[in-house]
């Protein structure tokens, strides 16, 4: 989020870490507004069942879902380090496109994955999108290699290189670091054993890796993308049975 407010030539004369501070600050501000807004805005939603909400959706806004992200396209303005201001059981399907990756792990991401876990109904679905960090780094060690094999992926990986990140990544080290970092507004970086695990930890079962689905995600962040899915289950009673079965 840009901050063009708050006495900016002040902001410019102060030594370096009291500026980043500063301006931090002033984002937290902005934050913590729209986040208000965005729970009195929530109020007309309590008594709705069977939704399917869309989490950081930026300004890709998805017709007839409800869209929660600080961005003012979004339905909701809303904090998502906070708790979400809805009931249990009230969301049919949870989806995340490229925006888990901003959240600080563990303990912001896995709080909001509790948050989903309750207010998704029973049976209820989440599907996202996240940075593939096992891509990035095979990549990496495979950079130099000669198979005829690779030569379309080395190809398509240039042209993401040249379509997301800035000029001055140079190196292929760069790069790499630009994708785990993406200055400062990337957390945490997925693979899906990470990935199963946070999930598995906030009680989600089904947990799969899916395919593109061309109905709901972005055809521009299709490639270097990971794409997984779960469920809530049907009933804690009947997962906790499940789970005794399963024990020698």
């Amino acid at each position: 989020m840009k901050i063009r407010r708050l006495g900016a030539p002040l902001i410019r004369a102060l030594p370096v870490g009291l500026r980043e501070a500063t301006e931090q600050l002033a984002a937290e501000v902005v934050i913590r507004k729209r986040h208000i807004g965005g729970l009195i805005k929530a109020r007309k939603y309590q008594d709705l069942r069977g939704m399917a909400m869309q989490l950081g959706c930026a300004d890709k806004i998805k017709k007839g879902w409800l869209n929660v992200d600080l961005d003012p396209a979004a339905d909701l303005t809303l904090d998502l380090r906070e708790p979400l201001p809805f009931r249990d059981s009230v969301f049919k399907l949870i989806y995340s496109e490229h925006f888990l990756e901003h959240c600080n792990y563990p303990c912001e991401i896995t709080r909001l994955m509790s948050e989903c876990y309750r207010v998704l109904e029973p049976g209820g679905i989440q599907s996202l999108a996240v940075p593939d960090g096992e891509f990035a780094l095979q990549y990496y060690t495979l950079r130099h290699s000669a198979d005829p094999a690779l030569a379309q992926l080395h190809a398509e990986v240039a042209e993401a290189n040249r379509r997301w990140d800035p000029s001055w990544c140079k190196t292929p080290m760069d790069h790499v670091n630009y994708f785990m970092r993406q200055n400062g507004e990337h957390r945490w970086i997925y693979d899906e054993e990470t990935m199963r695990l946070l999930l598995e930890t906030a009680g989600f079962v089904d947990i799969r890796r899916r395919e593109f689905d061309p109905e709901l995600d972005d055809e521009a962040r299709r490639f270097g993308s990971m794409y997984m899915q779960c469920r809530k289950p049907e009933s804690h009673t009947l997962q906790t049975a499940l789970q005794i079965k399963r024990e020698p």
